[in-house]
């Protein structure tokens, strides 16, 4: 019971329309919290929620034949925090929320590289790493733009 409840972060799995997306901007809140507080902090919440969502995952799926099911989204949560682990704090403000939510759904939903390998994998690993690839893309796209921003504009 307690795992299927953290597998989709309770009702919010189950909303209508693109629970994913739900998943993803209930996970905004607590990455900017976080990362405002401290970044090690960030990394040890996001590798401590990987693990529980394993299990979580693994729990849930266990006696079903869909093994990746659009209500479980503990993988969006881990997956969208995963950018603001390398944000720097003083950049860490709205537009940056913004843009790295766009990001990583853009590379949840289309699936490039790294994100489609793992997402063919029909397991917990799969399920949670394809989230994981996607977040670290749309990582690696914000601290481009952080160096730009600090090496051409001063910021």
């Amino acid at each position: 019971w307690r795992f299927s409840k953290l597998a989709t972060l309770g009702p919010i799995g189950y909303f209508p329309k693109g629970p994913g997306t739900m998943g993803s901007l209930a996970a905004l809140p607590l990455a900017y919290i976080l990362n405002k507080i401290s970044v090690p902090l960030l990394w040890g919440v996001v590798f401590l929620l990987f693990a529980i969502g394993l299990v979580a995952i693994r729990q849930y799926t266990a006696n079903k034949t869909e093994k990746d099911p659009s209500c479980v989204i503990i993988d969006e949560v881990v997956g969208q925090m995963i950018p603001f682990m390398i944000v720097i704090p003083d950049f860490m403000h709205w537009p940056m929320l913004f843009l790295g939510f766009a990001l990583f759904r853009f590379f949840d939903i289309f699936k490039f590289g790294a994100v489609a390998f793992w997402d063919r994998r029909k397991n917990p690993m799969g399920v949670m790493m394809d989230d994981v690839s996607a977040g670290i893309f749309a990582g690696f796209i914000l601290a481009m733009l952080q160096v730009i921003c600090v090496e051409f504009f001063g910021m």
